[in-house]
């Protein structure tokens, strides 16, 4: 059976539902907003039709390398993108909720708890580690296949792309700002050396600052240990760490809500399995065991 093009499928889903709630608002949206909006998901859709037509014109494997790439680049595009729709479409505060949902659980908020505990130098790596989050899924992504093979990459590319998507939707059913957006601390996040530059890069540089509810960080830090579990162990042990760091620091660098933490480290697992489903509903070659 020759692999059909799941991955692209996933991306014209995803484009197809964020063209058509554009439309749909579109009477609520700023000036020009619905142009820009589908003029950058155009875009992307032309870059995902190129990487089909070689999925299906010249082969599954051809499509392997194309596909990564317009993973690193298109996956933040329409994150970005997301500040054109978010504000008009869905505004209300459900960070409101989600402080409530930790203070029920903690009786206060998370960062307030742990802040007695933290230092400069613990902000640093916290920060710096915080920064890598677009490294550890490609990392996870080279060291299944160095373990697995090619089959095994597809998939894990699949599940990232998949995870991201699903996540970008997240924010637009529970549109939900960070801690560090709506609440004043006594203490501000200070480091040693660069925190506070590789902060205000990361602030500058989100365009979509609705993106709390699920954890993206999280959905993808767990993804990215599933898929080392099952296609490289020795990668999984590596990988171990720096993820649950980076899944501390949403919290502890007060970006992130708890409640958002266990929704993306929630949603992980089944979504792997789903795209596990549909690699092999279409065909996809089934990876080697892990080594």
């Amino acid at each position: 059976m020759t692999p059909r093009p799941t991955f692209e499928r996933v991306w014209f889903a995803y484009l197809a539902a964020v063209a058509a709630i554009a439309v749909v608002c579109s009477g609520s949206l700023a000036p020009g907003a619905l142009w820009s909006h589908l003029g950058v998901h155009a875009v992307v859709f032309t870059a995902v039709a190129g990487t089909h037509w070689i999925a299906v014109r010249r082969s599954h494997d051809a499509a392997r390398w194309p596909r990564a790439a317009l993973a690193i680049v298109g996956l933040p595009v329409v994150f970005s993108a997301m500040a054109w729709l978010i504000p008009s479409v869905h505004p209300e505060p459900f960070e409101w909720a989600c402080r409530a949902m930790d203070r029920a659980m903690f009786g206060d908020d998370a960062a307030n708890l742990a802040d007695p505990w933290l230092s400069r130098p613990l902000n640093e790596v916290l920060q710096l580690v915080y920064a890598t989050f677009y490294v550890l899924p490609i990392a996870a992504c080279l060291a299944v296949k160095r373990g697995a093979g090619s089959a095994a990459f597809d998939r894990a590319v699949l599940a990232f792309v998949g995870g991201f998507l699903a996540s970008y939707l997240g924010y637009l059913l529970v549109p939900t700002l960070g801690p560090k957006v709506v609440l004043a601390y006594e203490r501000p996040v200070e480091g040693v050396w660069l925190a506070e530059s590789v902060r205000r890069a990361i602030d500058a540089g989100e365009a979509n600052p609705w993106d709390c509810f699920p954890s993206g960080h999280t959905w993808l830090a767990v993804t990215s240990l599933v898929v080392t579990w099952r296609w490289n162990r020795r990668w999984f042990l590596i990988l171990l760490v720096p993820a649950l760091v980076l899944i501390a620091s949403t919290v502890l660098l007060r970006y992130h809500w708890v409640v958002d933490v266990m929704a993306g480290a929630g949603a992980a697992w089944p979504f792997v399995r789903l795209c596990d489903h549909l690699a092999d509903r279409d065909g996809w070659p089934a990876p080697i065991t892990s080594s």
